[in-house]
C-alpha cells in the first residue's frame, strides 16, 4: 500500500514537472500524456495541469514586469503639410548597452506627434556604437489607425545575443504633416515597446516653402 501512494505521488510529481516546462517554453496546452500503468495514469495528467498553470503565471507574471530597455528618438524632425514626408527614428537599447536581453515577440505601440500621421512603412536594423549597421532583420509588418496617428506591430526584441544584433535596434519610421496641422513644435508622440518605460517623439510642423 505504501509503495503504490508513493508511486502515484512521483507520477504527480513527473507530471507536475512536465507541465510546468512546456508552459515555460511556451508550447501550446494539449491533453496531458498518460505516463505509467494504474491509477499513476491520472495522478501523472493532474499534475501535469497543475505544473502547466503553475507554468503559464509565471510566464504572465514576467511578461508583465517592466523591459529593462531604454527607448529614445534620435535626432529632430520636421515636416510642411502637403510636403515629401520625413522619417522618425525609434531606437532601443539596454541601460548600459551591453546587457544580453531576449525578450521574444512584443508589441509596439507609436503614436505621432500632434499634427502629424505614420504612412506605415517601418524599417528595423542595428546600429552599432561604432556607427556600423547591420542584422539582415524581417520586415516590419506595421498597422496604422484610422486617423493615421497610431502605428502598432509586433516584433522580437534581442540585443546582444551575437555579433549580428550589438548595441541597439533602430526603427526607421515614415511621418508626414497633416494638412491644417497647426505649426510649431509638438512633444506629445509616444513610443511603447513592450513593457519599457514609454519615450516622448518629437516633430515640427514648418510652413510650405512653395
Amino acid at each position: 500500500m505504501t509503495t503504490d501512494v508513493q508511486t502515484k505521488k512521483d507520477a504527480y510529481k513527473r507530471g507536475e514537472e512536465q507541465g510546468r516546462a512546456d508552459a515555460l517554453a511556451g508550447k501550446p496546452y494539449a491533453d496531458p500524456p498518460r505516463d505509467g500503468a494504474r491509477g499513476e495514469k491520472d495522478h501523472y495528467a493532474n499534475g501535469y495541469d497543475w505544473g502547466y498553470e503553475q507554468g503559464r503565471a509565471q510566464n504572465e507574471q514576467g511578461q508583465d514586469q517592466k523591459l529593462d530597455l531604454v527607448v529614445w528618438q534620435e535626432g529632430g524632425v520636421e515636416d510642411a503639410p502637403g510636403g515629401l514626408g520625413t522619417t522618425i527614428n525609434v531606437c532601443v537599447r539596454t541601460p548600459n548597452w551591453s546587457e544580453t536581453v531576449d525578450a521574444g515577440e512584443r508589441e509596439h505601440v507609436f503614436t505621432a506627434p500632434t499634427g502629424f500621421r505614420w504612412n506605415g512603412t517601418v524599417g528595423a536594423q542595428y546600429k552599432r556604437m561604432n556607427q556600423t549597421t547591420g542584422g539582415n532583420l524581417p520586415p516590419v509588418q506595421a498597422k496604422v489607425s484610422d486617423d493615421g496617428r497610431t502605428l502598432t506591430f509586433t516584433y522580437h526584441v534581442h540585443l546582444n545575443t551575437s555579433d549580428q544584433d550589438k548595441d541597439c535596434i533602430v526603427y526607421t519610421c515614415g511621418l508626414e504633416a497633416v494638412d491644417g496641422a497647426p505649426l510649431g513644435r509638438h512633444t506629445d508622440g509616444v513610443a511603447q515597446v513592450g513593457t519599457a518605460p514609454p519615450a516622448k517623439l518629437k516633430a515640427e510642423v514648418i510652413e510650405d516653402e512653395d
